[in-house]
């Protein structure tokens, strides 16, 4: 058995142990790649190359400071003035659930926090309007979903982070468009089906009962604009800039930076630079090479994009898009483009990729499937064939979620006509 076949071997069982016992994967990833790389004759050095420094210190930052944003309530508290503002017309709640999501997600929280601050915003305003809270739920996380991939947010970021060393840049508009359109096909499904546009309740939120905006949480939303405008307008750097927004907070005492650090999900990020140690280090000792040369043996030119997109998808039910799915599949895609040459666009594969992964990323195997059932047994009593029944229709919702984003980019969607890039 030849060393490329063994690191292919050896990712399959890091994904298996972290699906099977439930343990983060990235302290993992990160023991086997340097077993393997050893195996491979790799230097310590080299195996640590794949530890990207420059994205920890972006993602870091942009989760720090959103901690704050987050701790001292100026998400929360802005999200339920702009669901005031709907009045009597709750017809418009649906949408506005998805709306919010996907902007709170695309300036810097991302698909984890944006989805758990929302979806459970959602599931308790829809008991308390008494609308359906599965529905509503899901217009939140489909929402935080599609909006992820902003160059402000981690699915951005680590898409940059991922392709610029390969030569892929200047995409950022384009995946973030195919993302967010991703999304709201989905939800468009799942309105229709929910009879999202039938909806008639009494709104409990009354713009006139909810608390101005303080001190704080003005400078925290200054702070969040600047941030905005510098990083896309100017093109500085987000995480180096958020960290000092966020020091401007501390100094002027409008946040918990002890809260906000706590705040930081840093198993999420172990995860994904863990598992990006272990893919640098398959890459080097020609795994992925090894992975693209199947995948390419029965695709065409036209085929290829459908099969990664289906490929991500099935990878996503079991491993996290961001931790496993993005890492293991953009090196793939390079080198599909190698292989094919101009017939196949790198751009349109991984915005396949990204967004089939997403789309399959509200089953309750994955975080997004299970926020929304813990949102619902928090917020209610549930039996257990309750969540069994929910558990089932996350799921199928999943499947038909990748079966969509699989149509759409055999359809050629995901290129968007080239005009993005």
């Amino acid at each position: 058995m030849t060393i490329s076949v063994i690191s292919l071997v050896v990712l399959a069982v890091v994904v298996a142990v972290g699906f099977i016992k439930k343990v983060n994967l990235g302290f993992f990833a990160m023991g086997a790649a340097f077993v393997l790389g050893l195996a491979g004759g790799m230097s310590a050095s080299e195996i640590a190359d794949g530890f990207n420094s420059s994205m920890f210190v972006t993602l870091v930052g942009v989760t720090f400071l959103f901690g704050m944003a987050s701790n001292n309530g100026t998400l929360d508290l802005f999200s339920k003035k702009v669901v005031a503002l709907v009045g009597r017309h709750t017809v418009f709640i649906p949408i506005l659930m998805f709306v919010l999501s996907a902007f709170i997600s695309a300036i810097g929280p991302g698909h984890i926090a944006a989805g758990v601050l929302m979806t459970t915003f959602a599931m308790y305003l829809a008991f308390e309007m008494k609308i359906n809270p599965m529905a509503t739920a899901l217009y939140a996380k489909l929402g935080a979903n599609a909006g992820c991939a902003s160059i402000l947010s981690m699915t951005g970021i680590l898409a940059k982070s991922l392709s610029e060393p390969m030569g892929y840049s200047g995409f950022s508009l384009h995946l973030f468009l195919t993302t967010l359109l991703s999304g709201f096909v989905f939800t468009l499904v799942v309105y229709m089906g929910y009879k999202g546009y039938k909806v008639k309740a009494d709104n409990p939120m009354k713009l006139s009962e909810i608390p101005k905006f303080n001190r704080d949480q003005l400078l925290t939303i200054a702070a969040i604009i600047v941030m905005v405008v510098c990083c896309i307008g100017f093109k500085l750097d987000t995480g180096l800039f958020a960290f000092a927004a966020a020091g401007v907070l501390v100094l002027l005492g409008a946040v918990d930076e002890k809260k906000a650090i706590k705040t930081i999900p840093w198993g999420t990020l172990i995860l994904i630079c863990g598992m990006g140690v272990l893919v640098n280090v398959i890459h080097t000792l020609g795994g992925i090479t090894l992975i693209s040369d199947f995948l390419t043996s029965f695709m065409s030119e036209g085929t290829a994009t459908p099969i990664l997109a289906a490929t991500s998808g099935i990878l996503s039910w079991v491993s996290s898009t961001t931790g496993v799915v993005m890492p293991t599949m953009y090196p793939i895609a390079a080198s599909v483009c190698e292989t094919f040459g101009s017939g196949v666009s790198y751009v349109e594969l991984i915005s396949a990729i990204t967004a089939t992964s997403f789309a399959a990323a509200i089953s309750p195997l994955s975080t997004g499937g299970a926020i929304i059932m813990s949102s619902y047994s928090a917020a209610r009593e549930t039996t257990t064939e309750e969540m069994n029944r929910m558990f089932r229709t996350l799921f199928l919702l999943s499947v038909g979620n990748v079966f969509i984003n699989v149509v759409m980019a055999a359809l050629g969607v995901f290129n968007l006509g080239g005009l993005f890039y």
